[in-house]
């Protein structure tokens, strides 16, 4: 998928560049050559750029794609690379007459002369977003997702208020059962806080959790950003969204730093409004089978459901993650000791927690990532210890030790005699 949309964001600046109106199959093996290579090729991407100053400049033109490019990209997922590459290099510079017994490429229907630039590449086998479809067997009971949300380490805040949620939905289920009106609540939600403060991760329980109490089929999580829905030219945007939604419907497409979409809404660089508008339509079309949840910073995320009044009649519930506490990284530390051979003993233990108290780490510090980085650093620092004799021997890499602990970052500049950030 990172490949694809990488490949087809280079064709785009490529097509700009050149001041083309459509992007075709030469603009997209640009792309490819550029990206993946030339090796085992007679083009060099300068022989390609030759070939693109001869297609006729159109000044101010909205950017399109040819459906031969798009199936191209689409292969692009399900293909090796260089194959396609090669197929593509084949059917524009060396077409041939095709029979039966060649199905990679399909046959000249039009009689072209061979010199001819053929329109149409291999068929797609699948489409842009990938399908995650919900696993069989026997359901999950309510108490055991629930028990599972309540045993992730810190985020009490957002543990209360999805616990509340889904005590709210119980309560309108028992309420339709009596034929007794419901109180109108929707399955979409705003997740507000730092990166790494387990937003993904409450948003996959969150689509189980619909599941065991019958507001969704499936329950499966599909996780997509702006480079998975906005595409660099006209018509496109649409077209990836409703693949996402598509693929999401009965479960959960949960769309990190949403924000990101309203950044260029009505700019000739984007279409993250177009985006948005094919958003607000599924969440009302699909209000009983699809929950939506975006996330990102709290004031980028207000600023993002403001920018559109549909996403803001139809975004009911806010939850907050806030940032992880001095025990709560202490904890998610030991969890990641505890996949090692490496012990944490108490002394230890208490010399992370006056180092992290120190450090005061918060926004995108204060999250899990910086137990992680702690403990790649204080690993780091017992390595070295150990191999200060040029050899290390197995017991010494049993615990860590309170000099494994880093130097609390130096963050003024002014008095060189202080110790700087580094490893002791």
């Amino acid at each position: 998928m990172k490949l694809r949309v990488a490949i087809e964001e280079i064709a785009v600046e490529v097509c700009k560049r050149h001041s083309h109106a459509q992007i075709t199959e030469l603009h997209i093996l640009r792309a490819m050559l550029s990206k993946i290579g030339t090796q085992g090729t007679d083009l060099t991407v300068r022989s390609i750029d030759k070939e693109l100053d001869k297609i006729p400049v159109v000044r101010n033109a909205s950017v399109s794609i040819s459906q031969a490019a798009m199936e191209i990209l689409n292969e692009l997922e399900v293909r090796d690379p260089i194959e396609v590459r090669d197929a593509v290099i084949d059917f524009i510079f060396n077409p041939q007459e095709h029979d039966d017994e060649d199905p990679e490429l399909p046959p000249d229907k039009n009689d072209r002369p061979r010199d001819d630039k053929p329109q149409k590449p291999v068929q797609p086998k699948k489409p842009a977003v990938k399908q995650s479809k919900p696993q069989g067997g026997k359901s999950e009971s309510l108490d055991d997702v629930l028990a599972e949300l309540n045993q992730l380490v810190g985020l009490e805040k957002a543990k209360q208020q999805v616990s509340s949620l889904i005590a709210l939905h119980r309560a309108n289920i028992v309420l339709a059962q009596q034929n007794r009106a419901a109180v109108p609540v929707g399955l979409h939600l705003v997740f507000t806080g730092s990166p790494g403060t387990g937003k993904t991760t409450v948003a996959r329980l969150i689509g189980r959790l619909y599941k065991a109490i019958g507001l969704l089929s499936g329950g499966q999580l599909i996780e997509v950003d702006r480079s998975h829905l906005v595409a660099g030219y006209v018509g496109q945007t649409a077209t990836r969204t409703q693949d996402a939604i598509n693929s999401a419907d009965g479960g959960v497409l949960f769309i990190d730093e949403a924000y990101s979409l309203a950044g260029d809404t009505g700019s000739s660089h984007g279409f993250g409004d177009e985006a948005i508008s094919t958003l607000v339509k599924a969440m009302e079309d699909k209000r009983d089978s699809l929950a939506i949840v975006v996330a990102g910073y709290s004031e980028d995320m207000n600023l993002f459901i403001k920018s559109n009044q549909g996403l803001k009649s139809r975004f009911q519930t806010f939850i907050e993650f806030e940032d992880y506490g001095t025990e709560d990284l202490i904890k998610i530390f030991k969890l990641i000791s505890a996949g090692t051979p490496v012990q944490v003993t108490a002394e230890v233990e208490q010399a992370l927690r006056e180092y992290i108290n120190e450090f005061k780490p918060t926004g995108e510090d204060g999250n899990g990532r910086f137990a992680r980085n702690l403990f790649e650093k204080m690993f780091l620092n017992l390595t070295t210890r150990a191999m200060a004799d040029g050899t290390i021997d197995p017991h010494e890499l049993d615990a860590f030790a309170v000099v494994d602990v880093p130097k609390i970052p130096n963050k003024s500049t002014d008095d060189p005699d202080k110790p700087k950030f580094g490893f002791v």
